[in-house]
C-alpha cells in the first residue's frame, strides 16, 4: 500500500489551514472551514510550507487603503456603516467571494 500524504492542520490568524507534503516536495493549501464552500480546494502547489503559509497571509490580511481610496469607495457605495463600524466591500483574494472586510488606512505616499 503506497503512503498518503500526511495533512498538517495548523491556525494561521482566525484561520484553520491544513498543508500537504506531496511527494515530489511540493506543498498544498487549503482552508477547510471557510466559506464559501468552494474557497475549501487546494491551492498551490508552493515550493514549501513556508511559501504556502506565506501566500496564505498576504491574501489574507486586512486591505491597506489610502483615504483617497476610502473616499472614492464611499462615493460609489463600497464603503460604508455597518452595525456602527466602517467597512469596505471588496473581493477577497483568497476565496474570491465579494465581502465586507475592516481595513487598514494608510498614508499616501507624494510621488517624486
Amino acid at each position: 500500500m503506497k503512503d498518503l500524504p500526511s495533512i498538517t492542520r495548523s491556525n494561521v490568524g482566525r484561520h484553520v489551514v491544513e498543508t500537504c507534503e506531496r511527494p515530489d516536495g511540493t506543498v498544498l493549501l487549503r482552508t477547510p472551514e471557510i466559506y464559501p464552500v468552494n474557497a475549501r480546494d487546494w491551492h498551490g502547489p508552493y515550493s514549501d510550507v513556508t511559501a504556502a503559509l506565506a501566500d496564505f497571509t498576504a491574501r489574507t490580511a486586512l486591505p491597506r487603503i489610502s483615504r483617497k481610496h476610502l473616499a472614492y469607495l464611499r462615493r460609489h457605495g463600497f464603503a460604508g456603516d455597518v452595525c456602527g463600524k466602517e467597512m469596505i466591500t471588496r473581493l477577497d483574494p483568497w476565496t474570491g467571494a465579494t465581502t465586507l472586510s475592516d481595513y487598514e488606512l494608510v498614508e499616501e505616499i507624494a510621488n517624486g
